[in-house]
């Protein structure tokens, strides 16, 4: 399989955790020193660690001994993954950790990981600090007519001197919090009272983090030193990565996050067991929670949402009660108990979806089927088990297109934007859907050994023209995809070059390598094994896949690609392999790319799209944010007077082409963060039901196009 790294989510599906740590990450201040972390690794962390190093120094297709070179870079790779924007740890704290660099590889080996934990200690410790000394901030208040400002990036950044400079750092950060509340017209005793509660709420959630949590840090900074993709899950992650790729689980289907001292619901996934029950509603806490109709209440108040999920979680056909607590905002209600059972719950909104764009001229409409896919995923579990019916992206696109041929449209867009990869042999397979059997992929093995891989033997599914879009967060078994049905001339690829992963991973189950049982969990190693080729013998790694007619770069992705990562793998190539190509590929390429060009010249939404990217690239440009009330005022009154002429004017696009359901313009920052707003105003947009953007639109004009001239050389050929 080929896998991206997950994306840590703000959200958690009862049943569904994704393990964020608590409160890592906020940026914000302290006074008096807390008592110090001493967080230690226990002795199956320690084992999990010495099998992992084993198999990343023996087994990895590029191995890298822990010896004492490599065992600084991964160290310093842990301090920077800690503090990037070098807020927390200070000049002497970096030296302090100047002997223990060298020393990661022998404490692997002797089972001692105290070095490994020792910056995280730090790191958990002046959060807290921060979080302190930003509340004693609060009396003050701040001088707003002041000429301070706050730097966006400090990643280049001196590290600060001592603690003094610390607290500098952190009391702009307050004073950003506090600037940002009053713009968004809350008084300064409610302005007070939301942080001081905010920070209370860091300080807690960090006095519950686990030496769980901190050795999953060090060893994510291991893994991702030995090449970025490879990785490293604890026993609670891994679970959770085997269920983003299966997009199934056993529970209730309610999506959960921290909400103060309590767990909140967010969201409900249509049809599930607390969807369908009408007794658990977006707003809810969970103060209690037990197993069995009669089991015992656990109270859950001020536990971490990932806890709170594995109670909820369990088998299907058992039965959950949970203690719920209304909306805070539907007043002073009681608290009431719910009985759930608890069934499979597929977790659509990950999954493939369908849909129709018409377009074309007054008197000729053409309808084109639009697919988009977020990831390459399969339920590997419950295929190795034999079931009939396991879930794959291949099966449910064949699906989809065999629906849309019913529909009778004219082309097919694949939307591959953002998706970061996945299976290996779901790509293949998904490249059979279009061309039929035939060679897809070449794999080369750390000996150097070259395995051609092809599509399942099945016939195609769809003969007419495909047009694929991708971008630069397009990465992994989504430039397997494209490049094979580029490569084979069966797709028109369309948008920006794509990320420039050329690497196969393979899950380990540590544990199971060391035949220990179920219970006994020691986590997964995602780790590299192979890089894979093109057919045509070169590799995607670095070089990505160029799209056959370029479109704009997305705002605020044009660094995105893997040629960031300092110790990526360097490009190369291979023999090509034996494969068909239409000899006509090259001509149409060229009458679509000239057709485009002239479209998107007189094409309102498309300059549209444009003027606003080249907004928001200068908006996040901008090196400081002023902590000036007049200025900053001035700068988000301008900010938000521009995106709403942008909304008006795509406003009436959308009206003169009988288009609703858009988001509207942007509203002015409320101050909040996250957790704070309402659960029930904060949902998720529905990806599903919005309209198409520009871009798609314009790929289905130019799979119109596509189809215009397959037909025309059908005629002629007739």
């Amino acid at each position: 399989m080929t896998t991206t790294r997950l994306s840590i989510l703000p959200l958690a599906l009862a049943g569904f955790v994704l393990l964020a740590l608590p409160g890592l990450g906020s940026a914000t201040g302290l006074p008096q020193r807390p008592q110090a972390f001493a967080l230690t690794a226990d002795d199956h962390q320690a084992t999990a660690a010495k099998v992992a190093m084993l198999f990343m120094t023996r087994v990895h297709y590029r191995p890298h001994p822990l010896d004492d070179t490599f065992s600084a870079v991964v160290f310093d790779k842990l301090v920077e993954d800690l503090d990037p924007q070098r807020a927390m740890f200070t000049k002497g704290d970096i030296a302090r950790f100047e002997p223990l660099r060298p020393t990661l590889g022998k404490g692997i080996e002797d089972g001692n990981l105290s070095a490994a934990m020792a910056p995280v200690n730090v790191y958990l410790s002046r959060i807290v600090e921060q979080a302190r000394f930003s509340q004693s901030l609060l009396d003050g208040g701040f001088d707003f007519s002041a000429h301070e400002s706050i730097t966006v990036d400090r990643k280049a950044a001196p590290w600060p001197e001592d603690s003094d400079e610390l607290r500098a750092l952190w009391r702009l950060h307050v004073k950003d919090d506090w600037l940002r509340l009053k713009l968004a017209g809350k008084d300064d005793v409610a302005i007070r009272a939301t942080l001081a509660r905010r920070y209370r709420n860091l300080e807690s959630r960090v006095q519950k983090t686990t030496a769980e949590d901190a050795f999953q840090l060090f060893m994510t900074a291991y893994a991702e030193s030995t090449d970025p993709h490879t990785d490293y899950f604890a026993p609670r992650a891994a679970s959770e990565f085997n269920t983003a790729m299966s997009l199934s689980l056993d529970g209730i289907g309610a999506y959960l996050r921290a909400h103060d001292e309590y767990v909140e619901v967010t969201e409900l996934v249509a049809g599930s067991p607390a969807a369908t029950s009408g007794k658990v509603h977006v707003g809810d806490r969970l103060t209690g929670v037990g197993q069995g109709a009669g089991g015992t209440l656990t109270d859950v108040i001020g536990w971490r949402t990932d806890d709170v999920v594995t109670l909820v979680r369990g088998r299907a056909g058992t039965n959950v009660r949970l203690e719920l607590l209304p909306d805070e905002h539907k007043g002073d209600v009681a608290p009431h108990i719910v009985t759930l059972t608890r069934r499979r719950v597929t977790i659509e909104d990950q999954a493939a979806r369908q849909g129709i764009i018409d377009v074309g001229v007054p008197g000729h409409p053409q309808k084109i089927g639009v697919i988009t896919v977020p990831s390459f995923y399969e339920d590997f579990d419950a295929r190795r088990a034999g079931d009939a019916n396991y879930r794959s992206v291949t099966r449910d696109v064949s699906a989809m297109l065999v629906a849309l041929k019913g529909a009778k449209v004219d082309g097919i867009v694949i939307d591959l934007r953002n998706n970061g990869g996945g299976s290996l042999g779901e790509a293949a397979g998904m490249v059979g859907l279009f061309t039929g059997p035939g060679p897809v992929v070449q794999v080369r093995s750390a000996n150097g050994d070259v395995d051609l891989q092809g599509t399942p033997g099945t016939p195609a599914v769809w003969h007419g023209p495909v047009t694929v879009m991708v971008n630069h967060a397009s990465a992994s078994a989504s430039e397997i995809f494209a490049a094979a049905l580029q490569d084979r001339g069966r797709a028109v690829i369309v948008g920006e070059r794509t990320f420039g992963k050329g690497t196969v991973q393979n899950l380990v189950d540590l544990g199971d390598a060391l035949g220990r049982s179920k219970d006994e969990k020691l986590g997964e190693l995602k780790m590299t094994i192979a890089q894979f080729y093109r057919i045509n013998g070169r590799s995607t790694q670095l070089e990505g896949v160029t799209p056959d007619i370029a479109f704009p770069e997305t705002p605020g992705e044009q660094d995105l690609g893997e040629s960031m990562y300092k110790n990526a793998l360097p490009a190369s190539r291979i023999a090509p392999v034996a494969y068909s190509r239409d000899v006509t590929d090259a001509a149409r390429i060229a009458l679509l790319v000239r057709t485009h060009e002239s479209r998107i010249t007189t094409t309102p939404a498309w300059q549209l799209q444009l003027e606003e990217s080249a907004a928001f690239t200068a908006m996040a440009k901008r090196p400081t944010v002023s902590l000036n009330l007049a200025e900053r005022k001035a700068t988000r009154d301008a900010d938000l007077g521009r995106y709403a002429a942008f909304a008006a004017r795509q406003k009436a696009l959308d009206r003169a082409a009988g288009v609703t359901g858009r988001e509207d313009a942007p509203v002015a920052d409320d101050g909040l963060d996250p957790t704070e707003r309402d659960a029930a105003a904060d949902k998720r947009p529905d990806a599903a039901k919005s309209p198409a953007d520009a871009y798609l639109q314009e790929a289905a004009h130019i799979s119109e196009d596509s189809a215009s001239l397959l037909m025309t050389v059908a005629g002629e050929a007739g």
